[in-house]
């Protein structure tokens, strides 16, 4: 046990080596980075799930009948329509 001691002792009164300071700022990169991806795929998340809401919600109750009516026609309801008739 005195061993040990003795080692954790003279590993204590080294300097650290230089490498260790590009480890913090390896480590704050990629906790940086997987916070990014996580905070993009909850955006992602709730993006669809507000699309299929409100995908549902026109589909189960829509605002008015349907009509067919022509986008470059004669309206049904035009004179010129109502005359050929």
């Amino acid at each position: 046990m005195a061993q040990i001691d003795e080692l954790l002792g003279a590993l204590g009164a080294r300097t650290p080596p230089s490498a260790l300071a590009d480890v913090d700022a390896g480590v704050m990169r990629g906790l940086s980075a997987r916070r990014e991806s996580a905070t993009a795929r909850r955006g992602m998340v709730m993006a669809v799930a507000v699309a299929a809401v409100v995908g549902l919600a026109g589909a189960i109750v829509p605002a008015a009948p349907a009509q067919a009516e022509p986008l470059f026609g004669v309206p049904s309801g035009a004179p010129s329509h109502l005359l050929a008739d």
